[in-house]
This record gives C-alpha cells, sequence and structure tokens, in this order.
C-alpha cells in the first residue's frame, strides 16, 4: 500500500505501509482523488509551524468506503472526507464552532493525511457523493467548504460589491459563490493576469494595480462608497494592510488567507467606518450544502483544475506547485 510521506521540508518520499486497522466508529476507505492545496505546499517547503515530520499528507478526498460497521449504507459509495478532528469540549466545540477547536487536529497536518491507498477515518467525517456527480466535481468539496464558510461569515447580501484579495483557488471559489450562489459583484485582485483573466470568465470583474490605483478603482466600481465586503485570501501581508483602505463605511473584513506573521492594520480606519473585522478559520457544518452547490453546477470544475498526477508521482505534483510553472491552480493526485 503506497503512501506519500513528508520525510522532511522538500523531501517526498512514496512508501509502502500496511493497511490501517480500523477500530469502533471508523470506516475503512480507498482514495480515489486528492488535491493539493497551499496547506500542503507549506508542509512541502517547511513552513507551516503547525506540521512536524514524517507526516502523510492529504486532505482533499474523494474517497470509496470499503468498510462501515456503523454505517454500512456507506459501503460501496463514494464519499468525501471532513479533514478536521475535534475535542468535542472546548468552548468553540461547545458552541458548535468546531472549526477553530483549542485542540484542533486536520488531516495532513496534526496527524497523517489520506493521501495513502488506504486509510481508516471516523465514520460520522464521511459525507455521501451522489452518483450522479463527477469525481473531478466531487473531489472540491473540501477546499469549497473554506470558501462557503468565509462567505457565510461575511453575511453578505445579494446585490452587494465584495473585493476579493487572491485569484488562487480559494479566492476563485469565494469569487464563483458571490457571483452565481449569491447574487453579488465579485472584484478580484491579483498580481497574476492569467489568473485574473479566469476570474472574469468565472464573472468576476479583475483588478491589479498599487493601493492607490484600487482604492481609486473600487470607489470607481461602487459610486464612492466602497466594498460592503472585503475578502482576504492571499495570506500577504500587504493585503491584510489594504483591507482597512477598500471596505466600505459599515462593511466587514473577513480574513481567509493565513499570514506568515502578526499583521498591523490600520485601527483608526476600523474604528471610522466602524467595520467588522473577521477571521474565517476551515469551515464547520458545511458539507451537506456545499455538495448541494457542487450538483447545482455553480462552480466550475474545468476551469479550476489544470492538472493531474498518479499517487506515485506526488513529490513532482508539489515541486510544480513550488515553482509556479506552467500556472498551476488546483492539482489532483489520482488513485485509481
Amino acid at each position: 500500500m503506497h503512501k506519500v510521506v513528508l520525510a522532511a521540508p522538500n523531501e517526498v518520499r512514496i512508501v509502502d505501509g500496511t493497511p490501517a486497522q480500523v477500530e469502533t466508529g471508523q470506516a475503512l476507505v480507498r482514495l480515489r482523488l486528492a488535491g493539493i492545496c497551499g496547506s500542503d505546499l507549506s508542509a512541502f517547503r517547511g513552513t507551516s509551524p503547525m506540521v512536524t515530520y514524517p507526516r502523510v499528507i492529504g486532505h482533499e478526498l474523494l474517497v470509496d468506503v470499503v468498510e462501515c460497521i456503523d454505517r454500512p449504507e456507506l459501503v460501496g459509495r463514494r464519499a468525501v472526507v471532513d479533514p478536521m478532528v475535534r475535542c468535542g469540549k472546548c468552548r468553540a466545540c461547545r458552541m458548535g464552532r468546531y472549526n477553530c477547536c483549542s485542540s484542533l487536529r486536520v488531516m495532513g497536518v496534526h496527524l497523517d493525511g489520506g493521501m495513502q491507498e488506504v486509510t481508516a477515518v471516523e465514520s460520522h467525517r464521511l459525507f455521501p457523493v451522489a452518483d450522479s456527480m463527477p469525481d473531478d466535481v466531487a473531489v472540491l468539496a473540501e477546499p469549497l467548504t473554506v470558501a462557503y464558510h468565509a462567505v457565510e461569515r461575511s453575511e453578505i447580501r445579494a446585490g452587494e460589491t465584495a473585493v476579493v484579495f487572491g485569484a488562487g483557488a480559494i479566492g476563485l471559489l469565494i469569487a464563483q459563490l458571490l457571483v452565481r450562489a449569491r447574487g453579488c459583484r465579485a472584484l478580484v485582485i491579483d498580481i497574476d493576469s492569467a489568473r485574473l483573466q479566469i476570474a472574469q470568465s468565472l464573472g468576476a470583474m479583475p483588478l491589479q494595480g498599487d493601493e492607490q490605483a484600487l482604492t481609486e478603482a473600487v470607489a470607481a466600481a461602487t459610486d464612492g462608497e466602497m466594498a460592503g465586503v472585503v475578502f482576504e485570501a492571499t495570506g500577504i501581508a500587504s493585503c491584510t494592510r489594504m483591507t482597512t483602505a477598500l471596505v466600505a463605511q459599515a462593511g466587514r473584513i473577513v480574513l481567509v488567507g493565513w499570514n506568515k506573521g502578526p499583521v498591523e492594520v490600520d485601527t483608526v480606519a476600523l474604528m471610522r467606518k466602524e467595520a467588522d473585522l473577521l477571521g474565517s478559520r476551515n469551515s464547520m457544518n458545511a458539507f451537506p450544502a456545499v455538495l448541494q452547490l457542487l450538483a447545482d453546477g455553480v462552480i466550475d470544475a474545468n476551469v479550476m483544475i489544470t492538472h493531474r498526477f498518479g499517487l506515485t508521482e506526488a513529490g513532482a505534483a508539489l515541486e510544480l506547485l513550488n515553482t509556479g510553472q506552467e500556472n498551476p491552480l488546483k492539482i489532483l493526485i489520482e488513485a485509481v
């Protein structure tokens, strides 16, 4: 049984292992597809403070359910996996916000992930996929939950205008939810012109420039009112700081991208505008809604997925994402 193991930063190994033992409350699953994301890249680069090595990566998973004693109706079906393991006891968990559990463990980050041919996961973290849904669509469920949670946190209303910093996978998913599911306008900012062309093809307005140029562009697009919501999905400090200039009076800023360290923002602007500054981490209870959105065709999988590799080629896939050559967006690892 093959596993994709990060033995150390920049060191990917394909390891033969024994199949996982299924315990009470768990299911045995076989990998079909896995997506590679920014968290995997951070683990590969050694820049994530949460990853220890060696580590099996992978948390964007589409699997076949092989064995599941307590949910036998899942056996033989495809499912997506909620990668979060929570304590169920801390304040956040008691409030139902397990996505920010004080002891949160995420597959592929704090504990071994699903980029292995067969693994065991808690059965309650499996969500069955409709037979009619293509694999390429279903595998986008986990990253879409992150975008969905951010949009839910924003409480944006139909007809409002939002700015999205970053035309990466999460930023483009947020933009599609805004335009196609919420009836909003999305102004997407990125330095990559090719990414902005994708954003435009998805119905968003592309923007580039320095802070002054972007402030003027957002003002022109909103009759001077600025953006009701600003989503920061890059984790770049300069973009985080710029959010206060682009948000409207009584608007909201939603931080989705992880900064490398603390970032100083203009608190005077926040106070003057009485803008809400919100963090958005992972997701909670989002998989059923996201699977329905995918079934309804809200997300364009053909645009999102740019590259494919086999399981034993995962090292090459991570290197491609690391270098940025060929402008990768969503890379899939195929196990079947």
